[in-house]
C-alpha cells in the first residue's frame, strides 16, 4: 500500500478498451495528481493476474464482463487489502444495493463531476478493511432483496457500522448529514442527506413524516393527534407536517 500523501496505484478493469481509455483519461484531467494508472484488466482472469501483480491501493472495477463478474475479482483476494470504485451499467434496483452497501460507484457512460466526487470520496475516507463486510452486504441485498432481516452500511466520520434496518428507529436530516437513532445503541451520523436513504429504506417500513424526519412505521408507540406528533418506541417524538397527516393516518390503517 501507498504511504499516506503518496499517488495512490490504480489497476483498472473493464472488458471495453473505450471504457479503461475514458476511465484513464478522467484520471488524467480529475484525479487531482493522486492517482496513477499502473495497470489494466480485461476480463475476470485479467483483471485478477493485473492486482496480483502491481498490488494497487484502488481498483476501479467493471461490473459485468464476459467472463463473469467484478464480484468473482475480488472473491480472489479474500481479505481485500486495496480500495474498490465500481463502474456499472447496472438498473435502477441494483444500483439501491450498492446504497446498502455505502459501496462507492460510477455509472456509465461516465459523468466527470460524478467521476471526480467518486475519486475524492475515496481518497479521502480509505476504510478498505470495510470492503469485504460492504460486498457481503450488498451480495445479500441482490440474491436476498426481501430478507425480512436486511442489514445495511451506515459510514460515519470515523466508522463503518453494519445494523439490521429493523432496528433503526428512525433518521432526522441536519444539513447535509443524517442521524439515525437505535433502541439499544447510540445514534450514528452519516454524512449524507436523508433523501439519499428514502428511495432505499421505504420498501421496508420507512415513511418520510417531514421534511427533516424519517420513521421506521414498525416502531411507533402512538400518535398525538392535537400536538401532531408521532410518540417512537425510543419514546422520541417526531413532528408531523401538515402535508403528511394523512398520509400518515393510512399507514395506522394498513397496519
Amino acid at each position: 500500500m501507498s504511504k499516506q500523501g503518496d499517488m495512490l496505484k490504480t489497476v483498472i478493469i473493464d472488458d471495453e478498451s473505450t471504457a479503461r481509455e475514458a476511465m484513464t483519461h478522467m484520471i488524467e484531467i480529475y484525479g487531482d495528481n493522486k492517482l496513477e494508472v499502473v495497470g489494466y484488466g480485461d476480463s475476470v482472469k485479467g483483471g485478477i493476474a493485473a492486482i496480483n501483480k502491481h498490488a494497487p491501493d484502488l481498483v476501479m472495477l467493471d461490473i459485468k464482463m464476459p467472463d463473469g463478474t467484478g464480484f468473482e475479482v475480488l472473491d480472489a483476494f479474500g481479505d481485500i487489502d486495496f480500495d474498490v470504485i465500481f463502474v456499472t451499467a447496472y438498473e435502477q434496483y441494483a444500483l439501491k444495493a450498492f446504497k446498502f452497501a455505502a459501496l462507492y460507484y460510477i455509472l456509465k457512460p461516465i459523468d466527470p463531476e460524478e467521476f471526480k466526487s467518486a475519486v475524492e470520496r475515496t481518497t479521502n475516507n480509505r476504510e478498505n478493511k470495510a470492503l469485504n463486510m460492504q460486498v457481503k452486504t450488498m451480495m445479500e441485498y441482490m440474491h436476498q432483496p426481501q430478507k425480512d432481516d436486511k442489514k445495511i452500511v451506515l459510514r460515519s466520520i470515523n466508522s463503518i457500522h453494519l445494523v439490521y434496518v429493523s432496528d433503526i428507529v428512525r433518521a432526522e436530516s441536519d444539513r447535509n448529514y443524517s442521524r439515525f437513532f437505535f433502541i439499544n445503541d447510540p445514534p450514528v451520523t452519516v454524512a449524507k442527506s436523508l433523501r439519499n436513504f428514502i428511495d432505499v429504506l421505504k420498501e421496508y417500513g420507512f415513511i418520510r413524516v417531514h421534511q427533516s424526519h424519517l420513521i421506521n412505521v414498525n416502531h411507533i408507540k402512538k400518535y398525538l393527534k392535537n400536538d401532531y406528533m408521532v410518540v417512537m418506541n425510543d419514546q422520541s417524538q417526531v413532528p408531523v407536517s401538515f402535508r403528511k397527516r394523512d398520509f400518515l393516518l393510512r399507514q395506522f390503517e394498513e397496519l
